[in-house]
């Protein structure tokens, strides 16, 4: 699950799971340590279980050389990099430490280069929040309990199971994993969506061809899971979903102009993606948008739908709601309306 907003993961997986809250994903994350919070696929803030973890980092290491190159068009250096990710190994440990306290030491240990602002990658950030990820993928760190709302970092080793996996049959997991939430697919697609270069997606599809089904998608050659070509099924036109911000669906889901339809509001103002908006689903495609805000301590959902719904659909979206407040640890409060499209960046 993206992890990039707290609330939003918190509701992806209480959305899935039955019972749960945030609290029981909290424990989770910082008690029963059954979850991981780390860098995970496109250089974004996940949570994955923490068997898991492994195979995840390895297959993030496939991205390490065409990584490398772009950064070194950017202006950061392989050297320099790589000598920020021996001083992160050498600063984490069993003990959480602050960012702001690694930055320091990250600083003290290798110059200022690891603290000053780039403005050739991620619209001007420090260099060294680059290093993380490959720290991350590495298995040297991880993200530990929050302090006073700000990050912590500890070593994935103290903090999890580690094992070492090679990047390839991390590759292939990833890979399964992806056909299985999203399949039928297509090599493009799982390469937008890892981040990965064509030649290492085509190697991986080989890898693992006798596993694979092909389809055809009204004209279209796409691959799934021959375990679930028989259980594929299309959703129900009439089924409606609400999704947070970042919802790994909405970022999953291809083609866009099946998701999106081409002419809406949304697709005008975020053409080719929904997953900055909190969105209303109708028959597995983006069919408006919802907000939440607390209202003492109730929580108000309001929902705008971009298209008609009928009486079982708006008592679906009811339930839903109430379930979306109960995660959050509040009693609900729905009610139907203009929501301003207002993307979370």
């Amino acid at each position: 699950m993206h992890a990039q907003v707290g609330a939003s993961a918190e509701l992806m997986l209480g959305l899935r799971l039955r019972d749960v809250t945030r609290q029981t994903i909290r424990d989770a994350l910082w008690e029963r340590r059954s979850l991981v919070k780390t860098v995970g696929v496109r250089g974004t803030l996940h949570l994955l279980p923490a068997d898991e973890v492994p195979l995840w980092m390895a297959a993030n290491r496939l991205r390490f050389p065409a990584e490398a190159a772009r950064l070194e068009r950017a202006g950061i250096k392989p050297a320099a990099l790589a000598e920020v990710v021996r001083a992160i190994a050498g600063i984490v440990g069993r003990d959480p430490i602050a960012r702001p306290d690694l930055e320091r030491e990250l600083e003290a240990r290798v110059g200022g280069w690891a603290v000053t602002t780039n403005q050739g990658w991620m619209g001007g950030y420090k260099n060294w929040p680059m290093a993380l990820g490959w720290a991350a993928a590495l298995g040297i760190v991880c993200y530990g309990p929050g302090h006073g709302g700000r990050s912590t970092f500890v070593r994935l080793a103290d903090w999890s199971a580690w094992r070492e996996v090679d990047p390839l049959d991390g590759g292939k997991f990833a890979l399964r994993r992806f056909l299985h939430a999203y399949g039928p697919s297509t090599p493009a697609e799982f390469s937008r969506w890892f981040a990965l270069a064509p030649s290492l997606t085509r190697q991986l599809f080989a890898a693992i061809s006798d596993e694979l089904a092909e389809v055809d998608i009204e004209g279209d050659r796409r691959w799934v899971l021959a375990s679930d070509a028989d259980a594929a099924a299309e959703a129900a036109a009439e089924a409606v979903h609400l999704l947070p911000h970042f919802d790994v669906f909405v970022v999953g889901s291809h083609p866009r102009g099946q998701l999106i339809e081409r002419g809406s509001a949304i697709h005008a103002l975020l053409p080719g993606t929904a997953a900055p908006l909190a969105v209303l689903l109708r028959g597995g495609r983006v069919a408006g948008v919802w907000e939440r805000r607390p209202k003492g301590k109730r929580l108000l959902v309001r929902v705008d739908a971009h298209q008609p719904l009928n009486r079982r659909q708006r008592s679906s979206i009811e339930a839903q709601a109430t379930r979306i407040a109960q995660i959050l640890e509040r009693e609900c409060e729905l009610e139907f309306g203009e929501v301003s499209l207002r993307p979370h960046l």
